[in-house]
């Protein structure tokens, strides 16, 4: 008796899951086609824009200087929109270009918020982009049907890779964005030369695994 309750309440639980992964699944299609739909119609709204406009004149110049930026504000990144990442190694002098999904966070921006995000990234750079020496990262090209996105790196632009200091008593290893530790130690300061502390009070800045591992030895020997 108990068995066949307890199977009654799994095959519950599993058929109300079932339901609720149908709902969930058929609310993302009807958002995404209303979404797919709003932006053909601001393709063809733009589209009919483009073929009305008129040459300018001289004397009403100043009056067709609003089209652009209303032009802009139209197009926007869609869901079906073909992404292209460029990877420019500046050593090498070489490029790959990888064609992907645009990303969820592209995806509803204009030209200029797609800009504005680059540079946000760049002044916040993710730790593993840093250590891969990434140098900029540019919009190249910009439409509803693609967008280009170039990042060149250089890891010889690197100024370091790890900081070296004394924390609570011990050293630490922080890595190159100076707010996320590397590696803990069980080195005590308290043992080290006088000239090595002052030195690991102010900081020291690391370049390698090969120099790091070479100056921790130095510290524990």
């Amino acid at each position: 008796m108990k068995l066949k309750q307890a199977l009654l309440y799994i095959g519950s639980f599993l058929l109300l899951s079932l339901m609720f992964v149908i709902c969930y699944y058929m609310s993302y299609l009807h958002a995404l086609n209303n979404f797919n739909k709003k932006a053909i119609e601001r393709k063809e709204q733009l589209h009919l824009m483009l073929e009305n406009e008129e040459e300018p004149l001289d004397e009403s110049a100043g009056k067709n200087t609003d089209i652009v930026p209303a032009v802009q504000d139209v197009i926007r990144v869609l869901p079906s929109t073909k992404y292209i990442l460029e990877i420019y190694d500046m050593k090498s002098d070489s490029t790959t270009r990888q064609e992907l999904n645009p990303p969820a966070h592209l995806v509803g921006l204009t030209r200029q918020e797609v800009i504005d995000y680059l540079a946000d990234y760049m002044r916040d750079l993710p730790l593993s982009e840093y250590n891969k020496g990434l140098i900029s990262a540019e919009l190249i090209y910009f439409s509803d049907e693609e967008i280009v996105i170039r990042k060149s790196y250089n890891e010889d632009f690197l100024p370091y890779r790890y900081y070296v200091v004394i924390k609570d008593g011990y050293i630490v290893v922080y890595n190159s964005d100076l707010k996320s530790i590397y590696r803990y130690t069980s080195i005590d300061a308290k043992s080290l030369p006088e000239e090595d502390r002052l030195e690991l009070i102010q900081g020291i800045y690391v370049n390698s695994l090969d120099e790091l591992y070479s100056l921790l030895e130095s510290y524990s020997s």
